[in-house]
C-alpha cells in the first residue's frame, strides 16, 4: 500500500465510517515487516547465517568439562 492509502485508511477509521479496512491492516504488518526484514539483511536473529552451527569435532573445553560432570566433580 502506498503513503496515501495508509493515510486515506487511517482517516476513515477515526472517522468511524468503514471498519471493514480493518481486513487491510494484517496485510499492511506484514508487508511493512517483510520489508523490514529485508533491510535488516544479516542482522535479523532469524537469517540463516545466525543459525547455530554444529562443530564436527568438539572443542578440548568441552570435552573435558562433559568428563567432569558425568563423574560428578565439580
Amino acid at each position: 500500500m502506498t503513503a496515501n492509502e495508509v493515510s486515506l485508511i487511517r482517516q476513515m477509521m477515526l472517522a468511524g465510517k468503514y471498519n471493514s479496512v480493518l481486513d487491510f491492516m494484517p496485510d499492511y504488518n506484514l508487508e511493512k515487516s517483510k520489508a523490514i526484514i529485508k533491510q535488516m539483511g544479516s542482522k535479523w536473529c532469524c537469517h540463516p547465517d545466525n543459525h547455530v552451527k554444529k562443530l564436527e569435532t568438539p572443542i578440548d573445553i568441552l570435552q573435558q568439562n562433559k568428563i567432569k560432570v558425568l563423574k560428578g566433580k565439580k
